[in-house]
């Protein structure tokens, strides 16, 4: 007599039903069905990831939205809720922005450098007597603004900067040329008077086969540089951009320290503009809770005026306060003269403004699609747009 049972893979194995061989059979059957189990479904082996350190994700604040694609998103920890009046505000001046258009810019542009104060008016003293430490004839320092260094005591008191406010901060900025060699000693005495914690470079060392600013930072981790009483190290390197870059800097004099930030935009065209709009909201707000920046480009003036007029603008919508660019670029002349030095520079403020406006929904794209259209053919036709 022979029973059937249903082995591996459906054979059937025949048993001969004879005293204790059906116990023994069965036994076999059953522990080979439990292998057969096994061995058809094998334990799953889990992958794990482990992200490589990096600091906490930015706020969402409108700003990321233009980032390379490349790049790794940005998981934003909650999305900033805007004040309904900043973003009315916003949307008022990208309106008036639209209708002005940019051959409009351009002529209110050129009316605001009519209506500068004229060379012979101004007081200049100091740069008259310290022609050696201007890097340009035609940019001025005027005295009014003018940082007086005092650090330390007995030297020679002129640099080339002023101070340029932000609302009830009115030494937020220090906006300077870029340091001469016979200037870079002075430069950081600035820097180590003000304790300023940050330096926004605009410029480039070379640009177009010229010298428009000295080394005067260490370029690589772990150098130093000596000028005076100051010793200045380069503590590490970090690329947050593809255009810029953050040098760590530790100053001392031998008995105290301070760390500085210099951040370098590499790709912004002297006389020009980047082409990228947000960058430079992303940089301000690096910087936010620095009391006192310096910001250079070569004459430190045009791409340091722009950046500035940026933030004042910026400030101004989260105060609340109606903001009209030729008003904040005529105010910024009288504290640091020839701020904005191209009407490409000042149509560009208008187009970042209308960029960010647009990332934070304060207006549609339809609404703007024709003003940025414009500056895009308007800046192509000046070949004045450097990198995204």
């Amino acid at each position: 007599m022979h029973r059937y049972f249903p082995g591996q893979n459906s054979t059937l194995f025949a048993l001969s039903v004879t005293g204790r061989d059906v116990k023994t059979a069965i036994i076999k059957i059953v522990r080979g069905r439990g292998a057969s189990k096994r061995r058809r479904a094998p334990a799953i082996r889990k992958r794990f990831f482990v992200p490589a350190a990096k600091s906490a994700p930015a706020e969402e604040d409108g700003t990321q939205m233009e980032r390379a694609s490349q790049r790794r998103k940005v998981t934003p920890i909650r999305r900033a809720t805007e004040h309904p009046e900043k973003l009315n505000l916003m949307r008022n001046f990208c309106l008036t922005t639209v209708n002005l258009g940019v051959a409009g810019l351009v002529k209110e542009f050129m009316e605001i450098k009519a209506t500068s104060t004229p060379v012979a008016k101004l007081s200049k003293v100091a740069f008259d007597k310290n022609k050696d430490k201007n890097r340009y004839r035609d940019v001025f320092c005027i005295d009014g603004t003018r940082v007086v260094l005092q650090y330390p005591p007995g030297g020679n008191d002129y640099i080339h900067a002023n101070y340029v406010g932000v609302r009830n901060n009115k030494r937020r900025f220090i906006c300077t040329q870029a340091p001469k060699e016979n200037t870079i000693e002075d430069f950081w005495r600035m820097v180590w008077q003000e304790k300023s914690k940050a330096i926004i470079m605009l410029c480039n060392v070379i640009e177009c086969g010229k010298k428009k600013c000295e080394q005067y930072w260490p370029a690589i981790v772990d150098e130093t540089m000596n000028f005076g009483n100051l010793t200045i190290r380069n503590v590490k390197m970090v690329e947050v951009e593809k255009i810029i870059s953050v040098t760590r800097l530790n100053l001392s004099d031998g008995s105290y320290d301070l760390d500085v930030e210099h951040i370098a935009w590499r790709s912004w065209p002297d006389r020009g503009v980047p082409g990228n709009f947000l960058a430079c909201f992303r940089l301000l707000q690096r910087v936010k809770d620095v009391e006192c920046i310096v910001v250079h480009c070569s004459a430190g003036i045009g791409r340091t005026g722009t950046i500035v007029g940026l933030e004042v603008a910026n400030q101004m919508f989260d105060h609340g306060e109606k903001v009209s660019m030729r008003e904040i670029v005529q105010e910024m002349r009288k504290q640091r003269h020839g701020s904005v030095q191209t009407d490409i520079q000042y149509v560009y403020m208008h187009r970042c403004i209308v960029g960010l406006s647009e990332n934070k929904k304060a207006v549609k794209r339809s609404e703007v699609r024709g003003f940025m259209q414009q500056f895009d053919q308007y800046a192509k036709a000046r070949g004045a747009v450097g990198a995204r």
